[in-house]
Formats: structure tokens, C-alpha cells, sequence
């Protein structure tokens, strides 16, 4: 059964590049918060507040991540079931004419 609908993966791949664009311009090493783990000083309100707003983002795509899979499981037992709806011949009501 042919769908014109965008596939969920493409949904999370562009995701997960607009959240590395949005956070490449981080100094140092892949993972932003990197730097203020290692240091023994108190993180800036600045750093708290980019530290905070990755995890939401992370947290965002984990469940974006999860909902696609629940749509993919939901789709199949859909398509499954039409599936099995037309192979099966209709019912007969039991009537006797």
C-alpha cells in the first residue's frame, strides 16, 4: 500500500542536523557540555542556560524519536489488518431466506 506521507526517518535525520547546526558554533570538543563538566568552577547562567536548552533538545528528538517507531508499529498492524480484511471473503449474516 503506496503513501504519499514523509517517511518519520527523514522527520528525525532532519532533526538531528538542524540541532548539530544549531549547537556547531560550540567552542572545544562534539559535546557542549563538555567544558563546564571537566572544570571545577560553577558553570555562567550563559552556560547553564546552553547546557540546559541541548538536553531539552536532545530530549525532544528521543521522543520524536519514539513516536515514529509507535507510527511505523501502528502503520504496520494497519496495513496488516487491511491485509487480512481483504483476503477474508465477507461474512454471511445467517439469515435463511
Amino acid at each position: 500500500m503506496a503513501s504519499n506521507r514523509p517517511d518519520p526517518g527523514d522527520f528525525l535525520q532532519q532533526a538531528q542536523r538542524m540541532l548539530r547546526e544549531l549547537f556547531s558554533d560550540q567552542p572545544g570538543d562534539d559535546q557542549p557540555w563538555a567544558e563546564a563538566t571537566r572544570s571545577a568552577r560553577e558553570p555562567s547562567a550563559e552556560e547553564q542556560r546552553e547546557n540546559l536548552t541541548f538536553a531539552l533538545a536532545t530530549r525532544a528528538v528521543e521522543a520524536l524519536e519514539d513516536l515514529a517507531l509507535n507510527v511505523a508499529a501502528i502503520r504496520q498492524r494497519l496495513e496488516r489488518t487491511g491485509a487480512q480484511t481483504e483476503v477474508r471473503p465477507p461474512e454471511e449474516s445467517g439469515s435463511t431466506d
